[in-house]
């Protein structure tokens, strides 16, 4: 399908919008590598009003393979507008380009929530031993609760790549633990290290992201294992 095409069914789809017609959207511009069309898809990727859509256009995006990536290598380093270098961010951490992590980190450095959360969550894709350090900084230091709970989620990501981190990166929790007062990330540390060794302390994460179970009653229990395991 012609790109003029599927521009109108685009529009149409913020108007009115179908499920159906909207995977059929995007697998057709997934398929055109040509720069007109990859600049319409990345382009679009502005408008996020109808998050269904969104997130359909942003999925199919790497589609165009080594040509989109090519395209947002280019993009990336050019592109003012902080929604769109944080899409491209985005999508160019789940094609695992290893190429933006020095972006992903200074994107820790903006006062824009949006930045900080993509940097951190990239960083935890791309992350290696090294970047560790990095993220126990916005585990203890970052201000926002729900940024200090990515980061808890973030390290876990290094260690589902390399498991050969786990300790180190349970070192990282228990000294996060120690000056964390906010429940919510305590219990996002405690449900992370249970993933790191799997054992469970009570607590369960939903795929929601909520964290379910007693807090009271898994702090105890996560305290012993940690310290056994660190020994």
């Amino acid at each position: 399908m012609e790109l003029s095409n599927l521009k109108q069914i685009y529009y149409k789809l913020l108007e009115e919008y179908d499920g159906v017609v909207a995977i059929e959207f995007v697998r057709d511009l997934s398929q055109l590598n040509d720069y007109e069309s990859i600049d319409f898809h990345y382009k679009i990727l502005k408008n996020s009003e109808n998050i269904y859509l969104f997130h359909r256009i942003r999925a199919g995006f790497e589609k165009h393979g080594e040509e989109g990536k090519t395209f947002l290598l280019d993009k990336i380093n050019i592109e003012t507008d902080p929604d769109l270098k944080a899409e491209a961010l985005f999508i160019l951490g789940t094609m695992d380009c290893v190429e933006v992590k020095p972006i992903a980190i200074s994107f820790l450095q903006s006062k824009n929530y949006k930045e900080q959360y993509y940097g951190i969550i990239v960083i935890g894709w791309l992350g290696k031993s090294e970047d560790i350090v990095i993220l126990e900084n916005e585990l203890t230091n970052n201000k926002n609760l729900e940024l200090r709970a990515y980061a808890a989620t973030a390290l876990r990501q290094i260690a589902f790549s390399n498991s050969r981190l786990n300790k180190k990166i349970a070192g990282a929790y228990s000294r996060a633990y120690q000056s964390e007062a906010d429940e919510i990330v305590r219990k996002t540390i405690i449900v992370c290290f249970q993933d790191l060794i799997k054992v469970k302390f009570g607590l369960r994460e939903l795929q929601t992201g909520e964290i379910t179970g007693d807090l009271n009653l898994a702090e105890p229990k996560f305290k012993k294992a940690l310290t056994n395991y660190l020994a």
